[in-house]
């Protein structure tokens, strides 16, 4: 029996809107699918207990809400002992009600930069494609990834609540994640191992939002050294610095690419961003 995924409506992503302000509405329109997605994945019994999320989309819409950047996929790691095909099946079978039948679902072997490539990650990756209500000639494009290789959490792990209101009524569930810190020790290898400006810009707002939770300087870097020993990886301070300084050097890109990304009301300055990222974490490492 084929099932039918839910349709939304444009007065569907109006009514979200009044939550999140990203700067376009078929922004708000996949934000309100990924919600929906989140508490179909964490309100099943099976998959609650064998992924948890990380990335950009569960730091900002529940450790750090409310959210002040948009984020546009699902970055789950595998944290039970089940097979990959039984993850992979129960993920099709709570997201077809919500995003439709997946575009792909694949294996891949995946390498943020040339610095892991010694230990890349294996992962599924399922996309999905779906017609936007607000913009009919926008496909909407949603990756829902697991790393199946990434079992070991450096700190114990944690269910967090996260809700929205869909149609008058409350959907909840409780989103299995890593605590705040070892979250951003994940960002802050990202920001090492590729030159994306989210990564640098997650890191600050951790850092300095009021409404932030309180950051363990001490943990993350605990943690970020538990990944890079993961990959055989050693980091030192100077090579660092010098990455940041090369991707901050890239005015058209990296420095711009949070353009389209944030809360239209904020006010980011890659370069201000740096110095208290360089001071609170990088400055740590040893030389």
């Amino acid at each position: 029996m084929t099932v039918q995924p839910i349709a939304l409506t444009h007065q569907d992503v109006l009514a979200h809107q009044q939550t999140v302000q990203w700067p376009e509405l078929y922004q708000v329109e996949q934000d309100l699918l990924l919600s929906l997605a989140m508490t179909a994945i964490f309100n099943d019994a099976f998959l609650s207990s064998q992924v948890a999320m990380r990335g950009g989309t569960v730091l900002h819409k529940v450790h750090l809400a409310p959210a002040v950047r948009y984020s546009e996929d699902i970055d789950l790691v595998a944290v039970g002992e089940r097979p990959e095909s039984h993850i992979k099946r129960a993920l099709t079978r709570v997201l077809r009600p919500v995003l439709g039948k997946e575009k792909s679902s694949t294996w891949a072997w995946l390498k943020l930069a040339v610095r892991n490539a010694a230990k890349p990650s294996r992962i599924l990756r399922c996309v999905f494609k779906v017609q936007s209500v607000v913009e009919p000639a926008r496909t909407l494009t949603i990756e829902v990834e697991v790393n199946v290789t990434e079992r070991t959490p450096r700190f114990e792990l944690q269910r967090l609540p996260f809700s929205l209101t869909f149609r008058g009524e409350p959907r909840a569930a409780s989103i299995v994640s890593f605590n705040v810190n070892e979250m951003l020790a994940t960002k802050m290898r990202a920001t090492f191992q590729r030159k994306k400006g989210r990564d640098l810009f997650d890191l600050y707002w951790a850092l300095t939002a009021q409404s932030a939770l309180p950051v363990d300087t001490a943990q993350v870097l605990d943690a970020f050294r538990h990944y890079m020993k993961e990959e055989s990886t050693t980091v030192p301070r100077s090579e660092f610095l010098a990455h940041l300084e090369g991707c901050l050097a890239d005015k058209v890109g990296f420095c711009r690419d949070m353009d389209p990304l944030l809360k239209k009301s904020l006010n980011y300055t890659p370069a201000a961003a740096s110095v208290v990222v360089i001071e609170r974490l990088i400055s740590q490492l040893p030389e």
